[in-house]
């Protein structure tokens, strides 16, 4: 996997393990938090095609994970559809002859249908869980959003921005447009019934395309989720595989093939910086985005300059949840302030591919991919970096904070926990449904919440329509009440005494760190369930530990726990920001 710029989009690229070069496929992602959920296992179909022999180009579309950045104005359906198409023309003037195939998934599928029927001279075109029209899409998008959006107005859902423009644009996409021209070969594996797809190979059948086939593909399903419970459809994905590797390839393919020729890596130019792709760690095996402002391109100038590592949340890749990473690591070139977003192990373009679920979260393992992004920053300059991290990405800098002394000052947002303990994280989702171990779905607020929200009238008629689950509220509120008294009992105890380990353990660890003089940061919003435990642990909002020197707690109003609103997102923009300028008091 080579990290490469083309067009000022950011692209990997996938050789083909044979050498030899004869067919290239395009890989397009699908739109919004969507395609932050599949990134991952498109990572791995990839690979698989590069295993099997064929070139591949993954690529950020415009507005989309590592992509360039549109106004909010700007069509970015009709950027996307040119990006693809200055890819393809790209391909065609590097390996001139050489068999050129698309493939993309849900919105990604949609995108590659329309460049497709503008494009001769394809071999191939696979279709995943094809989305038949924008139409359709933005009948989807819209009951999401629960209300009507005037046409004139922007529609902002699942981490995706739509001008007027762009949904305009995307209203006239439909993938009827094949049976204008299409690639003589074609494949669509559908998830959710095949009349849609099998009219679509009917009208093409007439229109003198023959070789199109359309199945089901019952696993693709599994792609319909959170980013860390995704897993690899291996059976969808295996028979994609055959069929593009058993494609017959036109008599003008180059005898031999063409030299894997690529463009030296280059920058991605932004209005705020440059970013640069990196491969990292043991084997190159971790991958990262180096955002730098103008001025901090040579190394004698980053000694002195603020840097800020940034880590995964969940299975999520390093762009984050909506871009935030990306948005957060631009803003602060702004400042001045260089960023690395990294991808550790089982996420984004980190390698080897994790093909089932991520339960890499919560442990302790991915602490040396930390220590190896650390390696890097210091190798490029920067001496004492930030840590920032947001829920499960929060944990680990903690925990590799613990471990490696090289940080400079830790970020913690919406942390939820500061010593994770029992079955990996997500495994209850194994047990059978009604089993104790199963959990019993509910998510606590801030425990302050409750104390709000009990003595209005929705509340008491949700109780009596029987929307409120009261035994597993009541049970998860006495076990916080529980953490709490016996966290207060621990933290009484003369030095040394242990009566609770993991409260001990907990408590040992932060005072290993404010001992170290360590700047932390703790960010929360105001009614975000990790407040439970830092109040568990440390008293009313943490004050046990934030009044030790260096450590501060900030709360933000009505958060959305991934900080995804963008009112609240800019406020964490600032809060970090303001942490960083701040000169740091180091030991004497």
């Amino acid at each position: 996997m080579t990290p490469i710029v083309i067009h000022n989009t950011p692209v990997q690229w996938h050789a083909p393990a044979s050498g030899d070069l004869r067919h290239v496929v395009l890989l397009c992602n699908t739109l919004g938090d969507e395609g932050l959920y599949v990134y991952r296992p498109l990572v791995a179909l990839a690979e698989d095609l590069a295993q099997a022999g064929l070139g591949v180009l993954r690529f950020s579309f415009p507005d989309q994970d590592d992509g360039v950045d549109l106004a909010p104005d700007a069509d970015a359906i009709a950027e996307s559809l040119n990006t693809l198409q200055a890819l393809l023309a790209w391909v065609q003037r590097q390996w001139p002859g050489v068999a050129v195939s698309l493939c993309g998934y849900r919105m990604g599928a949609l995108l590659a249908a329309e460049v497709a029927a503008r494009s001769p001279g394809l071999l191939g075109l696979a279709l995943l869980a094809p989305v038949p029209s924008g139409r359709l899409v933005l009948r989807e998008l819209a009951l999401k959003a629960g209300q009507g959006v005037a046409a004139d107005a922007a529609l902002v859902q699942d981490g995706w921005h739509l001008s007027p423009a762009s949904r305009q644009t995307l209203a006239g996409l439909d993938w009827q447009a094949l049976l204008q021209q299409s690639p003589p070969h074609g494949l669509v594996l559908s998830d959710t019934g095949l009349r849609a797809a099998e009219k679509l190979a009917g009208g093409l059948a007439q229109a003198g395309a023959t070789g199109w086939r359309v199945q089901a593909a019952e696993d693709l399903v599994s792609l319909r989720a959170y980013s860390h419970l995704v897993t690899v459809p291996e059976v969808a994905f295996s028979e994609l595989v055959r069929w593009l590797v058993g494609l017959p390839l036109p008599a003008a393919v180059p005898q031999p093939a063409p030299r894997l020729d690529l463009p030296a890596p280059s920058a991605l130019n932004l209005p705020q910086g440059t970013e640069r792709s990196l491969r990292l760690g043991p084997q190159g095996r971790l991958a990262g985005v180096l955002c730098t402002p103008p001025g901090c391109e040579a190394s004698s100038a980053r000694a002195d300059s603020p840097c800020l590592l940034i880590l995964n949340t969940a299975g999520n890749p390093s762009a984050g949840q909506s871009r935030s990473a990306v948005q957060l690591a631009r803003a602060l070139a702004v400042q001045g302030v260089s960023s690395l977003r990294v991808d550790v192990r089982g996420n984004g373009n980190s390698l080897p591919v994790q093909r089932g679920r991520n339960w890499a979260m919560y442990t302790e393992a991915p602490i040396e991919d930390v220590s190896a992004a650390l390696d890097c920053l210091q190798q490029q300059g920067w001496a004492q970096p930030a840590v920032f991290g947001l829920c499960s990405g929060a944990y680990l800098a903690l925990q590799a904070a613990v471990q490696d002394p090289r940080m400079g000052r830790l970020l913690l947002v919406n942390l939820q926990s500061f010593l994770w303990q029992g079955e990996p994280f997500g495994a209850e989702l194994e047990a059978p449904v009604g089993s104790s171990e199963a959990g019993d779905g509910v998510q606590l607020k801030h425990m302050g919440r409750y104390k709000q929200i009990i003595f209005t009238l929705d509340f008491w008629r949700r109780l009596l329509a029987g929307e409120v689950h009261v035994w597993g509220v009541t049970r998860r509120l006495v076990a916080r009440l529980s953490l709490r008294v016996a966290s207060r009992v621990q933290a009484s105890l003369p030095a040394g005494w242990v009566l609770l380990p993991q409260q001990a353990e907990v408590q040992e660890r932060m005072a290993r760190l404010t001992r170290r003089a360590l700047p932390i940061t703790l960010i929360y919003g105001d009614t975000d369930a990790g407040l439970n435990e830092l109040e568990a642990l440390f008293g009313r909002q943490g004050q046990r530990l934030t009044r030790q020197p260096g450590v501060a707690l900030h709360l933000v109003a009505d958060a959305d726990h991934m900080f995804i609103d963008p009112p609240s997102l800019q406020t964490l923009i600032r809060q970090v920001g303001e942490a960083l300028c701040t000169p740091a008091a180091r030991p004497a």
